[in-house]
């Protein structure tokens, strides 16, 4: 199962340690670099928790059951730290929301905050924190946070919505040229051309079917040119979608 550890600051930095052994053999301090991690709960800046980066965590793999060191256990804080970048979590940032202030967002960070979602998540003597006015900055972010997801699910359903007209686009202009098809296999062989589905259609609705289907309409064609077109086109939507 995927840990969420949205509710946690993790930086991971190089730190200077003693090398016990090799002191002991040279006899005079020698220090490695270690890369460390530093962790901190949101809403609790006194509780700060340090450890080698590559020490074993609390969690342990389900195949292997093996301890994940901390840097496998936070991949995405990790890859920026060895890419000199600094890392605020993966959530909203809190300068989009329009209810926090420059100085309310200082005081957030001076409290391990900085996403919408850690907003959103405090609780207990974690919010208590906050002071005056805590929970309700906590029912804005929850409100905000399910607005945006409200959008992006709506988004979603559009665009899945637009993939199935498109589909069903496809499929009818199949079924009319398997019709069509049909039509002419089963009539006498005949020396003007196979009738298609776009003999009766004027020219303004010919038009604006080739353009809906991503083809070129071209204004100095005669309408029979245009009805030949749209003819050639169907034959390779359907191919296409065969």
């Amino acid at each position: 199962m995927e840990q969420d550890f949205r509710h946690l600051d993790v930086q991971f930095y190089m730190d200077r340690r003693q090398n016990l052994r090799k002191t002991r053999e040279q006899r005079r301090p020698i220090y490695d670099d270690v890369e460390m991690v530093k962790i901190r709960m949101a809403g609790d800046p006194k509780n700060v928790f340090h450890a080698p980066a590559h020490s074993g965590s609390a969690v342990r793999d389900p195949q292997t059951n093996l301890r994940l060191t901390y840097a496998e256990l936070h991949p995405e804080p990790y890859a920026a730290f060895k890419r000199n970048e600094e890392w605020r979590g993966s959530g909203t940032p809190l300068d989009v929301a329009p209810f926090i202030s420059k100085a309310k967002e200082a005081e957030l960070h001076a409290l391990n905050v900085f996403t919408l979602e850690q907003l959103a998540g405090l609780d207990g003597a974690n919010l208590q924190r906050l002071g005056m006015g805590g929970r309700d900055l906590k029912d804005k972010a929850t409100e905000y946070l399910d607005a945006a997801k409200g959008l992006s699910d709506a988004s979603h359903l559009a665009a899945e919505n637009e993939t199935l007209k498109a589909r069903l686009e496809k499929l009818e202009a199949m079924l009319l040229n398997d019709a069509s098809n049909e039509h002419s296999s089963d009539s006498e062989p005949e020396t003007t051309a196979a009738p298609t589905p776009f003999d009766d259609w004027d020219m303004d609705t010919i038009k604006a079917w080739i353009e809906d289907q991503g083809g070129r309409f071209d204004g100095r064609w005669s309408v029979e040119r245009a009805r030949e077109e749209a003819a050639k086109l169907n034959d390779r939507l359907a191919q296409e979608a065969a």
